[in-house]
């Protein structure tokens, strides 16, 4: 399994001229009063060769010069100074005349020799991993990568994405799963949308891993980020098995998924239906069952269409009973009738009085769920484009959850739906 990197994309992106020209004398101190810089030690074999091969390098006479260079390097007694100047004039002279890999072995060894000064240790190790990377050297490609990260402050989310893939390609898992949540989170707060791929590389990490927790948080994240079928899928298989398919989570949780991205498989356009159908909802497993028909993906013959002729005619009876339900519901002292009463008019698409329904129970009190009547709240005020008192709902049905952390966590998810809805920005 492969994680394709960003290193091709900068082989050789960075200049690595140190300086052909080099004053053999003594410096002077500056007229201003400044400081004089440390005065450079050249070695007396440097000295005597070093200005033949200053002007083969100001002439471009590389072939003269590199030969000059490979001489000078072989004497004894060369100060850190010589190799400064030594190596940065073979460096560019091996860059001018093409020979990549011998450039990259003579960047390598003057690393290696600790010649390198500090602001040229990261971007030259950033080269030295493309160029590993281009030769499919992934040990080489990780240390040089890893010490271009060590080097450099202030990394980028798309550096760490970098860092992320090669650890995974590495097949270090845990290391590979840190950078990619260190990049989504440089990425926010940098008010920037973490990228797609991010998420889907942390979701085979886990699954790798068997590490369910952080899957399903990591799915919750990419939904709220980017809203398909495919991504609630699998959030929606993971509380199902979390939950024993809870019936009041999955008939929340697929209502969103339906609402924001759609569903994926026949199976769950099914279970949606039955699961409103159970809960007192025939209109919405009608809304769904036709939904999935029109998509193509549920058969409209057999057995599903008895059961949307079936869901539609329940929902017609109750159009009819509602009215007078409402007036009971007013009348009793209860919460829960009228919070029923409003799943009703949210079953038929009467949004208005499902609101106005499930508030009056609210308000009443004596209601057995307040998360789900919260959520039912949120959903209805969604469908008429109240975001700010959907989001309020949301938070509520949140905070009343107790126990039941998956009724707060598909609160979440309708939060981040409104969000969006709203033009914000999706938080995970």
């Amino acid at each position: 399994m492969t994680y394709p990197t960003r290193l091709s994309a900068i082989l050789l992106g960075v200049a690595v001229c140190l300086g052909a020209q080099v004053a053999i004398t003594p410096a002077k101190a500056a007229e201003s009063g400044e400081e004089a810089q440390r005065e450079p030690e050249y070695s007396k074999a440097f000295r005597k060769q070093a200005g033949k091969i200053q002007k083969s390098v100001q002439d471009q006479d590389w072939e003269q010069a590199l030969e000059g260079i490979d001489k000078l390097m072989q004497e004894e007694g060369l100060t850190p100074d010589d190799l400064q100047v030594l190596y940065s004039w073979r460096l560019a002279g091996l860059q001018a005349t093409g020979q990549r890999e011998a450039f990259m072995a003579a960047i390598e060894s003057y690393l290696d020799g600790g010649h390198a000064r500090p602001d040229q240790i990261g971007p030259m190790n950033q080269q030295l991993a493309a160029w590993y990377n281009s030769q499919k050297d992934m040990e080489k490609t990780l240390l040089h990568y890893r010490r271009f990260v060590d080097a450099t402050e202030d990394l980028t989310a798309q550096e760490m994405d970098t860092m992320g893939r090669l650890y995974l390609q590495a097949g270090d898992e845990p290391q590979g799963v840190e950078w990619l949540q260190r990049a989504i989170d440089t990425a926010k707060a940098a008010g920037e949308k973490p990228a797609e791929v991010w998420f889907q590389l942390l979701d085979r990490s886990f699954v790798d891993m068997e590490d369910g927790t952080r899957r399903l948080a990591n799915l919750e994240r990419l939904v709220a980020y980017y809203p398909k079928p495919e991504y609630y899928s699998r959030v929606l298989a993971l509380y199902s098995q979390a939950t024993d398919d809870d019936r009041l989570v999955m008939l929340n949780a697929y209502r969103l998924a339906l609402e924001d991205a759609g569903l994926e498989t026949v199976g769950q356009y099914l279970n949606y239906a039955d699961h409103a159908l159970v809960l007192g909802s025939p209109g919405e497993a009608a809304r769904a069952l036709q939904h999935g028909m029109d998509a193509g993906i549920v058969p409209s013959e057999g057995s599903n269409q008895q059961t949307l002729k079936d869901a539609q005619t329940a929902a017609a009876t109750d159009r009819k009973n509602l009215p007078k339900d409402a007036e009971t519901a007013a009348k009793n002292a209860k919460g829960e009738i009228a919070v029923k009463v409003g799943l009703g008019f949210y079953s038929v698409g009467d949004w208005e009085r499902a609101v106005e329904l499930v508030r009056l129970g609210l308000e009443k009190g004596g209601v057995q769920r307040l998360d789900d009547a919260n959520l039912l709240l949120g959903a209805a005020l969604v469908q008429l484009g109240r975001y700010d008192e959907a989001r309020d709902a949301f938070a509520a049905a949140a905070a009343a959850s107790g126990s039941s952390a998956y009724m707060a966590r598909v609160a979440g998810l309708w939060a981040a739906y409104v969000d969006r809805k709203a033009g914000g920005t999706a938080e995970g």
